[in-house]
Parts: structure tokens; C-alpha cells; sequence
């Protein structure tokens, strides 16, 4: 068995001032999630030497298979099942919250069951499982790299942990922070 290693993408080019309605949720979200990284969001020479020596695995979201580009690496899995989960959100105009307040209480909401417009956290963690598991079977053979997303990867390493590796409880906190994850 090798290891696991979960890459928070880095950061993204989207301007996260100002504040919306909950009906703008959506296109606030479609527009972070087609944005390209910023110029200046670099990874570290350690991480490319990591990812330089592992299969490279992304999700479908932009940030995610560039992140794995501004390392010097293709990706050899890119699927869906990797990416952030959908926040959950009201289709109201009544309240107006900066973006970064709405995802805060939309996931203590989603932490407690409301999961309206989004993914539900009880799919999210059997998402993380499966994507827990397709990384598993990667590193029968060699070290793998997940390009992902802060909150999912979190959700992925509490299942690698559960599933006998050992690594950081959270991983990531920062655009470009990683964590890595050994078998027993």
C-alpha cells in the first residue's frame, strides 16, 4: 500500500466581496466554480515533487485539473465523484449575506439536516466513501494525489482514516495545503 496525499486546489481568481441574496447563490456558484486560478497561487516545490511521483487524480471543476497543471502534471483520474459538495441554499431575495457568510450558515445548516438546492450530508458522505475507496485501490500499486476541494477532503480523509490509514484529521485549511495519508 502507498499513500494518499489530498491537495486543496489553489486559489481561485473570483472576487468574493460584496453581498448577495440567496437567489444569487447559483450564479455566484457557477461563476466560482468555472474560475481559473489566480496568477499568483503557486504551489510549493515540495508538492510538485509529490505529485511529479503519483497518479494524479482531479475533480471535473476547473480549479481542480489546473491545480494539478500549475504543478507540472496531467491528471490520470478526473471524475466527478471528487468534487465539493453543492451547498445548500434559499432561493430568497429577502436576505443578503456576503458569499463567505452564506457558505458558513449554509453549512452549520447542512451540518443539522437542511439541505434545500444542495447536496444532501448524508450523500456527501457516501460520496466520500466510494472516492475514499477509488483511491484505496490506486494505491495497491503506486502513491496517489488528489487535486480536491477543502470540505470533501475532509469528509475523504475521516473515511481513509476509517478505512486504515493514518493522517491530519483536516488536511487542508489553506488554497495549496495538503495532507498525507499512510496505511498502518
Amino acid at each position: 500500500m502507498y499513500k494518499i496525499i489530498l491537495v486543496r486546489h489553489g486559489e481561485p481568481d473570483v472576487t468574493i466581496a460584496g453581498k448577495i441574496s440567496g437567489a444569487q447563490i447559483p450564479s455566484f456558484l457557477a461563476t466560482y466554480n468555472q474560475a481559473p486560478l489566480k496568477s499568483s497561487s503557486k504551489p510549493s516545490e515540495r508538492l510538485r515533487y509529490l505529485a511529479d511521483n503519483a497518479t494524479v487524480v482531479c475533480s471535473t471543476l476547473p480549479r481542480s485539473i489546473a491545480s494539478a497543471a500549475c504543478c507540472g502534471v496531467e491528471p490520470d483520474i478526473v471524475d466527478a465523484i471528487f468534487c465539493e459538495s453543492i451547498p445548500p441554499h434559499f432561493q430568497s431575495e429577502l436576505l443578503t449575506l456576503t458569499p463567505k457568510s452564506w457558505l458558513v450558515l449554509s453549512r452549520l445548516l447542512w451540518m443539522g439536516g437542511f439541505s434545500l438546492h444542495g447536496e444532501a450530508l448524508h450523500a456527501t458522505k457516501r460520496r466520500a466513501s466510494k472516492a475514499a475507496n477509488i483511491l484505496l485501490q490506486e494505491a495497491q500499486n503506486h502513491n496517489v494525489i488528489l487535486f480536491g476541494h477543502g470540505l470533501f477532503n475532509i469528509m475523504i480523509a475521516k473515511e481513509l482514516r476509517k478505512k486504515g490509514y493514518r493522517g491530519p484529521g483536516i488536511p487542508v485549511r489553506e488554497f495549496w495545503d495538503y495532507g498525507i495519508y499512510r496505511p498502518l
